[in-house]
């Protein structure tokens, strides 16, 4: 006997079939603004050099990977690096200047979400006592190239954009983007340059300086499952 009822059965026809993607590279980087510039803690650098090696001893960063870039004539450009050498790979740098630091994570995956938060955590605590000033705010931008496993990259993107958009000039669509900018957060969808059928996604997003960086990692992968979701696409496994 069949059971089936016929509008489920059209609507299961009309839904569209979720496409296979993988992403080939991604970059995190993750920025906190500091309320004052540390000039007098970055007199003696040797002072945030300590405090933030001993504060990331545990996550593989050694004075073998620190560079110091002191000797300029703009404080705007002094920074000291640290780069994580144990294990080197995926990279992971922080680069501290006299009013922010940035920490950058190569294909970072899902499964060392908490390890980065506790690590930004730790950095910002060493970096609190040993540069007194605290955060301002702070920012998570998520550049990914993802590849699209069937069809074309811009049969992904076109139901973003409404038909009125494809009157605009003339010729034939390689590839429809959009730039969707918010209050305190932005996303680009555009054709990725580097990989093949492809496309580039940057997501960025302002967050309070209070919100811990657990809370932000949440925040990123909300706005990640969203994104792929919009796009009709899951992670191929």
């Amino acid at each position: 006997m069949d059971v089936t009822l016929p509008h489920l059965e059209d609507e299961m026809a009309d839904k569209p079939t979720v496409g296979q993607a993988e992403v080939s590279y991604a970059l995190l980087e993750y920025t906190a603004t500091f309320e004052k510039p540390i000039i007098e803690a970055a007199a003696v650098p040797a002072v945030l050099v300590s405090a933030v090696l001993d504060a990331l001893e545990r996550w593989g960063y050694t004075y073998e990977g620190v560079e110091l870039k002191t000797q300029t004539e703009k404080l705007t450009d002094y920074s000291i690096v640290f780069r994580r050498s144990k294990p080197a790979t995926p990279p992971q740098n922080l680069v501290l200047s006299l009013d922010r630091l940035v920490l950058t994570a190569e294909n970072p995956e899902w499964t060392e979400a908490a390890d980065i938060a506790a690590e930004i955590a730790a950095a910002l605590d060493a970096i609190r006592n040993a540069g007194r000033t605290d955060i301002q705010s702070q920012q998570v931008t998520i550049g990914m190239h993802i590849q699209v496993g069937a069809g074309a990259r811009k049969d992904v993107t076109t139901p973003l954009l409404s038909p009125l958009a494809f009157e605009l000039l003339d010729g034939d669509v390689k590839f429809p983007g959009i730039i969707l900018i918010r209050e305190k957060s932005t996303i680009v969808i555009d054709a990725s340059v580097a990989f093949a059928n492809a496309l580039f996604v940057r997501i960025s997003r302002q967050h309070a300086p209070e919100l811990p960086p657990e809370r932000l990692a949440e925040v990123l992968r909300n706005d990640e499952e969203q994104l792929f979701k919009i796009l009709n696409l899951e992670i191929a496994l």
